[in-house]
């Protein structure tokens, strides 16, 4: 087990981090084949990211057009043994060959091999043990975003394994089913580690959820939606920019803006905005609406019909459509109303059959407690912001040897969160699932249990949740080059 945070000491972050990267990289051809589908359409454009717009895009980059491979699957990891609590799991974290963009050739870093990583499916109460294995050139650290974890499994971000390093993970998955993930989190280096590939599916599941009948099987599709740019031989563009990477072509579970084929009848689909900066505002190109029943931290009391949902990085959205509105034969383009050029238009729907739909969608999905903001132990107050050319929270840059707020064990506490700069700040808060309780405009997207919230210019939002283990642990803006360049901080929770 690595040392916490304050073991660190005197080490300058970046210093901390190569110290750990040593060895070199070794390319698998092939093991990414595995997913049918790695390529794909897309050209030039931008958008998202704190407004509307255009942009981005590095010109004269490898590209193809839209809707010309099928949606890949990610494959579900099988464990390697179970017992009678935990179900235990082995990843390699390697350098890959694939081909994204036909007739080229882009290195990524995957889990297994592929991008986005195998799929866990686990179920509440059951323990999950997974053992990373780093076979990369670099440290790693993985974090399974949105779970109320231990904190020696957290995936901190000077928790890092070396080259040629292991660690293995444990998950009590106490919590509700969810849509969960996982990606790397190496101080410094998470954005470029992303970029390249390290982010997969966690899928939590309970008895509850299962009961309501909603569409499983090859009928529950997980997608993730992830921008990119390319350079003429096909690598990733990636150039590190401060205010957020803009790429100015969209995957979709590592595919270019694939197509799907699909009977009609009821889908659910559970997207993850897996971008290091962009955000998206899905819409379906008929004007149907898309019905909402899951957000970051579980189900909705009640399905949610929404004509368009925003997604900032790291948002989880889970949503039913019904293609029984579409006639066999004909397409539907799943939108980005936040984009434009290539990135304006994120995949295509093709109804290719007739099928009958035993699935359900229920008027009540779960309920959630509400917290009493009367039972708060105290009010924290964070702001995001610019200065002296860092991204800061409270006026200062992530420095792992301090603590900025130490909660206690099991209590509620309110987080008020404002930003003071003029871009947006998607806020993750680790090992809790909060309520908002106010923001301006009270967005469809607060709705339910989150754990990670925009903020917009010179706004604030209040959140209040309550505090499950013990140790360290880290809150961040979500635009993961805000995130490397120092808009991060530590609390601890104490007994």
């Amino acid at each position: 087990m690595k040392k916490k945070p304050t073991d660190t000491k005197g080490i300058n972050r970046r210093k901390f981090l190569k110290s750990l990267a040593a060895g070199s990289a070794v390319a698998v051809p092939g093991v990414a084949g595995a997913m049918h589908g790695m390529g794909g359409g897309g050209m030039g454009g931008g958008g998202g990211g704190g407004g509307t717009g255009g942009g981005g895009g590095t010109g004269g980059g490898a590209s193809t057009g839209a809707f010309q491979v099928p949606l890949a699957i990610p494959p579900e990891l099988a464990p390697v043994a179970s017992d009678s609590t935990t179900d235990y799991y082995e990843m390699t974290q390697m350098e890959t060959a694939v081909e994204i963009i036909p007739g080229t050739v882009t290195t990524i870093w995957g889990y297994n091999g592929i991008t986005p990583g195998p799929t866990i499916r686990a179920r509440r109460g059951r323990r999950v043990q997974v053992t990373q294995h780093n076979s990369l050139p670099a440290g790693v650290s993985t974090h399974l975003h949105g779970g109320e974890i231990e904190a020696a499994s957290d995936g901190h971000p000077t928790d890092l394994i070396p080259p040629g390093g292991s660690k293995t993970y444990t998950y009590s998955n106490i919590q509700k089913a969810t849509t969960l993930w996982y990606h790397d989190h190496a101080v410094d280096e998470t954005a470029q580690h992303v970029y390249k590939g390290l982010a997969g599916f966690y899928l939590l599941e309970d008895d509850e959820e299962q009961s309501l009948n909603l569409p499983s099987g090859d009928y529950e599709v997980p997608m993730v939606i992830q921008d990119r740019s390319f350079n003429a031989d096909g690598s990733f563009a990636y150039t590190g920019n401060q205010s957020g990477e803009l790429g100015d072509t969209i995957l979709v579970n590592g595919s270019v803006q694939p197509y799907f084929e699909v009977a009609n009848r009821k889908y659910r689909f559970r997207i993850l905005n897996g971008s290091n900066r962009r955000e998206y505002v899905l819409a379906l190109s008929n004007g149907q609406p898309l019905t909402q029943i899951g957000t970051d931290g579980g189900l909705l009391e009640s399905p949610v019909d929404l004509n368009e949902i925003f997604m900032s990085p790291a948002y989880r959205c889970d949503i039913v459509i019904d293609f029984s509105q579409v006639p066999v034969g004909q397409s539907v383009v799943l939108q980005n109303l936040d984009g434009s050029g290539s990135t304006a238009e994120i995949m295509r729907f093709d109804v290719v059959r007739s099928e009958t739909d035993t699935s359900s969608l229920p008027a009540t999905l779960t309920t959630i407690p509400r917290l009493n903001p009367a039972d708060a132990v105290t009010t924290r107050r964070f702001t995001f912001s610019r200065r002296r050319g860092s991204w800061v929270i409270n006026g200062r840059s992530y420095d792992p040897n301090r603590v900025d707020a130490n909660p206690r064990l099991g209590t509620t506490e309110i987080w008020e969160l404002s930003n003071r700069s003029m871009m947006n700040h998607p806020v993750h808060i680790h090992l809790a699932q909060f309520q908002v309780l106010d923001a301006a405009g009270n967005q469809p997207e607060y709705m339910g249990m989150k754990d990670t919230f925009v903020i917009r210019p010179m706004q604030t939002i209040r959140v209040i949740g309550k505090f499950t283990y013990t140790g360290m642990y880290v809150f961040h803006c979500h635009n993961l080059e805000h995130e490397d360049f120092a808009m991060m901080a530590n609390f601890e929770v104490l007994p």
